[in-house]
């Protein structure tokens, strides 16, 4: 087959080019530290890459999810331990205001310090997390409780602020899964029967401002029953924080074996790359002196100049 001139000056500029194409790859893949920038490099590896990169994102927003579940847990059960406290301090006034001994000031004077607990009570009730209500559930418009101011700065009552029962909060904590992320007030200061953490307190505090001892008495055992019911929602929210903390490692390890994955995919060996880099630039020089000595001089530099 005859050779002609243009068809050899073709041949010399693609294979000079061609080196030139893997000098400019070699350089990207050690600038990038990926092996695969384009589909092109590898068909099959780049779609692999691609599912990989997906998975691994969206378990990175399951990750944020569940953190942010859990600092709404923990911020719940730093509520629920103030509420116990609150309790645990109604009982000793309640058990202090059915001493025999007492008289009706003595009695009053404990029926202004219920009042305070009162107030501090509803003030935890209607605690914020960021710009959700802790106890609120998905109502984030209202607190879930309202006071009723009665005569001489006292409340005469705390009412629910919600017509429904409260929605809780549940994050997507993996493909398909919920999990439930918070607590409604119902859950936390209703105890059956219409009564609640305030009616209790609404009966401690009039049962010591009328210097009733039988009612005042009465009251520690429904106290009782309010700190049992709070350990009971301890519990089931130290189970959910174990539960959640749980998953949340078992996504960890799933982004820790994904990234591995993936950088034995795509990741480029540096030290690899810069071998491969140097040799196709001695290549590139080699192909420029060949194409030299094959075309006449004034040739190849009117192709390259």
């Amino acid at each position: 087959m005859r050779v002609t001139h243009h068809g050899l000056v073709e041949q010399v500029i693609a294979n000079v080019e061609r080196r030139m194409e893997l000098i400019a790859r070699s350089q990207e893949q050690i600038a990038t530290g990926r092996r695969i920038n384009r589909p092109s490099n590898d068909p099959a590896a780049a779609g692999e890459l691609l599912k990989l990169d997906s998975r691994y994102m969206r378990l990175d927003q399951y990750s944020r999810n569940i953190r942010n579940g859990l600092s709404h847990l923990k911020m719940t059960e730093s509520g629920l331990g103030r509420i116990k406290d609150i309790i645990i301090r109604a009982r000793s006034l309640a058990v202090k205001g059915a001493n025999g001994a007492l008289d009706k000031q003595d009695r009053q004077a404990i029926a202004g310090q219920i009042e305070q607990i009162l107030q501090e009570l509803l003030s935890t009730a209607n605690q914020k997390f960021g710009n959700r209500y802790l106890f609120g559930g998905t109502e984030t418009r209202n607190p879930p409780y309202q006071a009723v101011d009665g005569s001489n700065e006292k409340l005469a009552d705390i009412i629910p602020n919600f017509a429904e029962p409260l929605t809780v909060i549940e994050l997507l904590a993996d493909e398909g899964e919920r999990v439930k992320m918070s607590f409604a007030a119902s859950d936390v200061f209703d105890l059956g029967d219409g009564e609640t953490l305030f009616t209790i307190l609404f009966e401690l505090r009039d049962a010591l401002n009328n210097n009733s001892e039988t009612v005042t008495g009465a009251a520690i055992t429904k106290l009782d029953d309010a700190l049992e019911k709070l350990s009971a929602v301890s519990a089931l929210l130290g189970a959910r924080v174990n539960s959640i903390e749980s998953m949340l490692g078992r996504i960890t390890d799933q982004q820790i074996n994904l990234n591995d994955r993936i950088n034995d995919l795509g990741a480029v060996d540096i030290v690899e790359a810069i071998t491969r880099l140097s040799e196709n630039q001695v290549s590139y020089e080699m192909a420029l002196r060949m194409s030299a000595k094959v075309i006449q001089p004034s040739l190849v530099n009117f192709v390259y100049l």
